[in-house]
């Protein structure tokens, strides 16, 4: 899920060298959601659960890959360095955020404690047992590679990676693209995060 996200920032010219720092936001912007939600409602059907956490997951990777754009992007900033910065932003900032929350609640530890309402992400067919980032990540595997190379969109989008040049001279804006090859990596990385843990 991650390498698709990248794929996108790629393809728009922009290289991502911040995935891992987005893996992590979206991983803790994912499993805050589990972790509240289910204290405000433990009896909410499972499939709530997957879905909030999936896009409280994704929100937190956007917006942390906004600051990749914003850098990179519109201030022509070094990506090497930027991606790199992120990464190391990530870790610091989670583990404060985390250890801030826990305190608030007088925890010891700076754990989140989402291991009950994880289990609502697992699914069974008879002795089969999987989880539902599995099928997850098979339909956007399918819904990448149709928008990517079947769309007018994945065709300006890598117009914007290989010959910004070109595509300016037709009329694509080539920020907006690159924004948005941006922004979807930041979407997938966040969704790579909470499947992680």
């Amino acid at each position: 899920l991650v390498a698709l996200g990248g794929c996108f920032s790629e393809r728009s010219g922009v290289i991502n060298l911040g995935l891992e720092g987005i893996m992590v936001m979206g991983a803790m912007g994912g499993s805050l959601a589990m972790r509240f939600l289910y204290e405000g409602a433990p009896a909410a059907p499972g499939y709530l659960y997957f879905v909030l956490a999936v896009l409280a997951s994704m929100l937190t990777g956007m917006l942390f890959s906004l600051l990749l754009a914003i850098a990179c992007i519109h201030f022509r900033a070094d990506q090497t360095i930027i991606g790199t910065a992120l990464n190391m932003l990530a870790t610091a900032a989670s583990v404060v955020i985390i250890k801030a929350i826990n305190a608030a609640g007088n925890s010891g530890s700076a754990v989140v404690k989402y291991i009950e309402p994880k289990q609502h992400l697992v699914f069974q067919i008879g002795s089969f047992e999987s989880n539902w980032f599995c099928v997850l990540t098979v339909a956007v595997l399918i819904a990448s590679y149709i928008t990517l190379y079947k769309t007018r969109f994945g065709l300006r989008l890598r117009a914007c990676g290989e010959h910004p040049q070109a595509a300016d001279s037709v009329g694509i804006n080539v920020y907006k693209m690159r924004y948005a090859g941006v922004l979807i990596s930041g979407f997938l990385g966040g969704l790579g995060g909470i499947t992680y843990i």
